[in-house]
């Protein structure tokens, strides 16, 4: 990607009158701050997840980087990936193969998903970890009764990158903020989508998002991050979670391109493996082999003894919208006086084939292929990490008085 960011100050904001050069790797010495500190609070979309994978040229466009060159950050660290691991979890691309979903590895693999990853030393800013939950903001690895068996845990061995030896399993997220005694002047807060990519991608099963939605009963963990973040009178802004069901990678397999290709009398296991049933017009289809495999007439489906199993489909009536946990965050948000980036709205405008840039680039929603989601059809692209970052410029401009300069989204490669 070309460097064609421009940096302003935030003019009385700012402390000192001039810049540094911007720092973008842990390993390199800390300069003295004369700007602004700002740290990112989140998971997969403001880490950089792009591609089907963590990297370090991913996490290189993400919209906190990119928001903080923008804020004239004194430097803005982050946890990169860097000498044999900058593949991170590896990459992948996507294409249309006649009506099949195809992926093809692009980057390898740096480390296997039980593999322990290098520690972070020295000053970080990005604090957003792969794959956090919203649910596991103040549970550690290893709490007991935490985790049903079939829970994904990959969070974890990001965070553990910030632990000791001695803290290993045994730390939450809050925990290690609190830890890192964080003082920053300005913050983003980004989280609850992993929630519900998770449970929409394993169609549900073993999945359970109580909690998450709205059955809170008084439990707010992300309300204690952002008063953590604020006692020291930083000024923030909130984001909610766009319409995961409504995500490319979802909406692939419609159900009338399955049943052109193999009939209505599709069979696919029901309530945790439980039952049976025929396919719905209102299921969602995750794209897997079997699913591949069934749009050609073959494998599981065709069949009542050999259905297709539970994790390849998201029924009907296992959907969850990500609207009550929205909600939530409009609460929390109003409570602490924050405001919020409308994600859910952004995302319907791009999808809509609605959405142009301030500079005047269409954004174009197609996957796979268009310049927004990535191969992965759920996380954006160096493109849509911009046109993020730039909302988020906006909102502090217009709630804090700040004057922060747009991106040039169409310079971005």
């Amino acid at each position: 990607m070309r460097n064609h960011y421009r940096i302003c100050t935030l003019r009385s904001l700012v402390f000192g009158s001039g810049l540094l050069a911007f720092a973008t790797s842990q390993a390199q010495p800390a300069e003295p701050k004369t700007g602004v500190t700002y740290i990112a609070i989140g998971s997969s979309l403001s880490a950089g997840v792009q591609d089907g994978g963590i990297s370090q040229s991913s996490q290189l466009t993400s919209f906190p980087n990119l928001l903080a060159r923008q804020m004239g950050a004194a430097e803005f660290r982050q946890p990169l990936f860097e000498g044999e691991y900058q593949n991170g979890s590896g990459t992948y691309t996507a294409r249309n193969k006649k009506g099949i979903l195809d992926f093809a590895e692009a980057k390898k693999p740096a480390f296997g998903a039980r593999d322990q990853l290098p520690k972070v030393a020295g000053t970080v800013h990005n604090f957003a970890l792969p794959y956090l939950k919203a649910r596991e903001i103040m549970i550690t690895e290893d709490q007991p009764g935490a985790f049903l068996p079939t829970f994904e845990k990959a969070s974890y061995q990001h965070l553990n990158r910030f632990a000791r030896a001695d803290q290993e399993g045994r730390l939450s997220y809050l925990a290690m903020l609190q830890d890192k005694e964080v003082k920053p002047d300005f913050f983003t807060f980004e989280l609850g989508m992993d929630d519900f990519v998770d449970y929409c991608r394993k169609g549900a099963y073993g999945e359970v998002l109580a909690g998450v939605p709205g059955e809170r009963v008084g439990y707010h963990p992300e309300n204690n991050l952002i008063r953590l973040l604020q006692k020291e009178g930083a000024k923030g802004v909130m984001a909610n979670v766009p319409d995961v069901l409504s995500l490319p990678f979802f909406n692939f397999y419609k159900y009338e391109d399955v049943v052109a290709s193999a009939g209505e009398g599709v069979f696919i296991q029901w309530l945790w493996k439980n039952d049976l049933r025929l396919i719905d017009p209102r299921d969602k289809f995750i794209p897997s082999q079997d699913l591949a495999e069934l749009v050609q007439r073959s494998g599981k489906g065709l069949r009542a003894d050999n259905p297709l199993l539970d994790e390849n489909v998201l029924s009907y009536d296992e959907a969850v919208g990500v609207e009550r946990y929205n909600s939530v965050v409009d609460q929390i948000a109003a409570l602490n006086k924050l405001p919020v980036v409308d994600l859910y709205s952004l995302y319907k405008a791009i999808q809509a084939g609605e959405y142009v840039t301030d500079d005047g680039l269409k954004i174009d929603p197609s996957y796979p292929g268009g310049n927004f989601f990535s191969a992965d059809g759920i996380f954006p692209t160096a493109v849509g990490q911009a046109v993020i970052a730039n909302e988020f410029i906006k909102t502090f401009n217009k709630h804090y008085g700040t004057t922060i300069e747009l991106i040039r989204v169409s310079e971005i490669r």
